[in-house]
C-alpha cells in the first residue's frame, strides 16, 4: 500500500470515532427509529435519525399491496354501437367463426403497481416541543404506478374482435376470406354467400371506442396480436412532498412512539393514462366507396387498410375527449389530481 493511502486510512479510522462522539453530545445523530408504516402509498418501513434538537431525517421505502377493481371498454362497429339486428348477426357471425360468444363489453382488471423511496426532512419549530412537525422532502419510484389488463374471460370475445378485422381487410382488399386444399394439392376459395364482402365492408371495423381527437375523429383501440387489451397509469418519477405530522410516546420510558403524517405528494402535473393498438377512425361519408379508418382517405380500389397502418400509443388524459363510462370517470378523476393526498401512520422503535 502506498504511503498516501496508509496516512488516508490511519486519519479515518482515528477520526470518525472523535466525530461521532462529539455529533452525539450535540444531538446529531445520537439515536436510531426504525418504523413501521401504512397509508395511502401503502405499507413500508423506515429509520429516523435527529439532526440537533429542531431536525429529523427520515428515510424509507412503501410498496401499495396488490388488489383488483374491474372496468369495462364497449365493442362496436363503424363507429355506432350494435342496434340489435346487428348484434345479433354480426354475434352469429362470429360464433360460427370462432365457437365462442361473443360479448358487448370487454373487463379489464385494474391494478395498482406503486412503490416508492423517500427521503423526508421533519423540522420542529416550536421550541421544546417534539409533538409537532412540518415535513419537507420528495418520493421516487418507477413511473409506472397502474395497469389495466382484460379479464381472462374477455379473451375470446378480444379473438374474435381481431378474426372480424382480419375478415373486413379482406373484404376491403378483394382478397378471399377462406380458402381449402383439394386431394390435388390445389388450394380453391371456399364460397360464402353472395354480397357477404360487402356486407362486412358497410359493417366496417370492430373494435374499442375511446373518445374523440382534437380534430373531432374518433379513437378506436384494437386488441394486440396477443388477443389482449391493456393500459397503464404513468406519473413522474421524482414527486416532491410537503406536510404536517404529530408525534407522541406509546411507552412511559419513550422507546415507542406513534407518529401521524398528512400532507401532499406533487406529480408534476396531471397523470398520464395510456393505452395501445389505437386507430383514428374517420367519418363515414354518404359515398359508400369510402371504407377504410386510417389517418388517411381511402378508396375501395386502393389494396391498403387499417392493418397496414401502424397503430398508435395515446394518452387518455391529454390526446382525446369524451372517454366513455367507468375509464371516461377514471379518466375524468386523473385530470383533477395534479398531485396525491398522503395520509399516513408509523410506528417506531427506538434502537440506540
Amino acid at each position: 500500500m502506498k504511503p498516501s493511502k496508509s496516512l488516508f486510512f490511519a486519519l479515518l479510522f482515528a477520526v470518525t470515532p472523535m466525530q461521532l462522539i462529539t455529533a452525539q453530545e450535540r444531538g446529531v445523530l445520537d439515536h436510531l427509529d426504525l418504523g413501521v408504516t401504512l397509508g395511502t402509498t401503502g405499507i413500508g418501513a423506515d429509520i429516523a435519525m435527529p439532526v440537533g434538537d429542531y431536525v429529523r431525517l427520515r428515510t424509507g421505502f412503501t410498496v401499495m399491496p396488490h388488489f383488483t377493481l374491474t372496468s369495462n371498454f364497449g365493442i362496436e362497429m363503424n363507429g355506432m354501437t350494435f342496434n340489435d339486428s346487428q348484434r345479433r348477426r354480426m354475434k352469429d357471425l362470429m360464433r360460427n367463426f370462432t365457437g365462442t360468444e361473443m360479448q358487448d363489453n370487454v373487463d379489464m382488471d385494474m391494478q395498482p403497481t406503486w412503490s416508492n423511496f423517500k427521503f423526508l426532512v421533519d423540522v420542529f419549530p416550536i421550541p421544546n416541543n417534539k409533538h409537532w412537525n412540518v415535513t419537507f422532502g420528495f418520493y421516487a419510484g418507477p413511473s409506472r404506478i397502474g395497469k389495466a389488463l382484460n379479464a381472462e374471460d374477455a379473451a375470446p370475445t378480444l379473438a374474435a374482435v381481431n378474426i372480424y378485422n382480419s375478415l373486413y381487410n379482406k373484404a376491403c382488399k378483394g382478397e378471399s376470406m377462406l380458402q381449402y386444399e383439394d386431394s390435388h394439392g390445389v388450394m380453391h376459395d371456399a364460397s360464402l354467400p353472395p354480397g357477404f364482402d360487402d356486407r362486412l365492408i358497410s359493417y366496417g371495423m370492430m373494435g374499442m371506442p375511446l373518445g374523440h381527437f382534437a380534430d373531432g375523429e374518433k379513437a378506436m383501440m384494437v386488441p394486440n396480436a396477443n388477443y389482449s387489451a391493456k393500459a397503464e397509469m404513468c406519473v413522474n418519477k421524482f414527486r416532491p412532498y410537503i406536510g404536517l405530522g404529530y408525534n407522541t410516546s406509546l411507552s412511559p420510558d419513550g422507546k415507542w412512539k406513534l407518529s401521524v403524517d398528512g400532507g401532499v405528494m406533487f406529480w408534476g402535473g396531471k397523470p398520464h393514462v395510456y393505452v395501445d393498438n389505437v386507430y383514428k377512425l374517420k367519418s363515414v361519408e354518404e359515398d359508400d366507396t369510402y371504407y377504410y379508418y386510417d389517418t388517411t382517405w381511402l378508396r375501395k380500389d386502393d389494396y391498403t387498410t387499417f392493418e397496414d397502418v401502424t397503430p398508435q400509443r395515446i394518452d387518455l388524459t391529454r390526446d382525446v375527449s369524451d372517454v366513455r363510462g367507468k375509464v371516461g370517470d377514471m379518466v375524468k378523476m386523473a385530470k383533477k389530481f395534479t398531485c396525491y393526498p398522503m395520509l399516513s401512520i408509523t410506528f417506531s422503535r427506538t434502537i440506540f
